[in-house]
């Protein structure tokens, strides 16, 4: 089980940036990576998403087609199921 190693090697994305590289993505089977902004209460937007292979997925990059402004969640998904998800926090730069 992958879970909390899924998403390996990026905490903190650029703010202004509306190519999202998420890095090193593991996973058991094909999947998809996808990206939701955070909204109030909780809610999720979602911004992207990226087709993912079985094992290790290096230099997965979602195009969300704008500058990204709030803190978003990746969620690693195989067979329509969320294996593991990993929050990222947007820096000004």
């Amino acid at each position: 089980m992958i879970g909390d190693n899924a998403f390996t090697s990026l905490t903190r994305i650029r703010e202004q940036s509306s190519l999202i590289d998420v890095g090193r993505v593991r996973a058991e089977d094909a999947g998809q990576v996808e990206l939701y902004a955070m909204g109030p209460g909780g809610t999720r937007t979602l911004l992207g998403s990226q087709p993912v292979h079985a094992g290790a997925n290096n230099n997965v990059r979602v195009h969300i087609g704008h500058p990204v402004r709030r803190d978003i969640v990746a969620v690693l998904r195989v067979d329509g199921r969320v294996v593991a998800t990993r929050d990222f926090d947007v820096i000004d730069r």
